[in-house]
């Protein structure tokens, strides 16, 4: 039961956000009876250039329910709930003023509690690349209330993306092997600083002409792992990254 929609951003956002469509594809991922979180997200590059249609996430069958280790909610009980959010999600854009190259994809895992509030969401999956967006978007979606499961607990992926306006440049696309041993060499440290942070991080990062980390955000493999995002986005914010030249570069990486 994928979707895609375009809604445009409040007016009350700026010029440059104005512009701007968000780019949204409401899709539920089945997940294995039995598990207790969602699988790791895939090792995706960032994209070599803008895509010129919406992004259409995998679809699953019709009929099928979302499962969770103990219960079920359906595709369109998710959908219709979290449509509905969509101005509020939107507005979590604000943070990025002044950045109009920010574009990306955002996957949020949810586990709902019997009650139908969240029991925890954390972005899985992340190439938009500022921390600030993410975290609003994330608190935004803790406080959702879904229909009550059927037979206790569910868990489920909800993704959309966001496009830059068509007339900016996009930064230049950067393979992680750019950044040669730099993630190697310092993310042991930042990871030990983060208390010694366990699982896998994606990181997104903006990197200005000469170097300096423009804007950064990531993503991870557990909910207990996103406790530790702030840390890490705010520790690699202070990393020398290689010069880019005279445009901005976006580069995704694992830690």
């Amino acid at each position: 039961m994928c979707m895609t929609q375009s809604h445009p951003m409040p007016r009350h956002l700026d010029a440059i956000c104005v512009r701007k469509l968000v780019t949204l594809a409401l899709c539920v991922s089945i997940l294995a009876c039995g598990g207790t979180s969602p699988p790791p997200p895939p090792n995706h590059g960032t994209p070599s250039k803008r895509p010129t249609e919406p992004r259409q996430p995998h679809q699953p069958s019709d009929g099928l329910q979302l499962q969770g280790n103990l219960g079920t909610i359906s595709p369109e009980q998710v959908n219709r709930t979290l449509e509905s959010r969509v101005s509020s999600f939107a507005r979590c854009f604000e943070a990025g003023q002044g950045l109009d190259i920010l574009s990306g994809e955002i996957r949020l895992a949810f586990r709902i509690r019997v009650d139908g509030s969240v029991a925890w969401v954390y972005p899985i999956h992340s190439t938009i690349g500022h921390r600030g967006i993410e975290r609003c978007i994330v608190d935004l979606a803790s406080r959702v209330q879904f229909p009550r499961p059927r037979g206790g607990e569910a868990e489920f992926n909800w993704s959309f993306a966001y496009d830059a306006p068509s007339d900016v440049r996009p930064p230049l696309a950067w393979d992680a092997a750019r950044l040669g041993a730099l993630p190697l060499a310092e993310g042991s440290a930042l990871l030990g600083r983060c208390g010694g942070a366990r699982g896998s991080y994606k990181v997104t990062a903006y990197i200005e002409p000469g170097g300096r980390v423009l804007a950064v955000g990531a993503s991870a493999s557990s909910p207990e792992a996103a406790s530790r995002l702030d840390c890490i986005t705010e520790g690699i914010k202070g990393w020398r990254m290689p010069d880019p030249g005279s445009y901005p570069a976006k580069v995704s990486f694992l830690l």
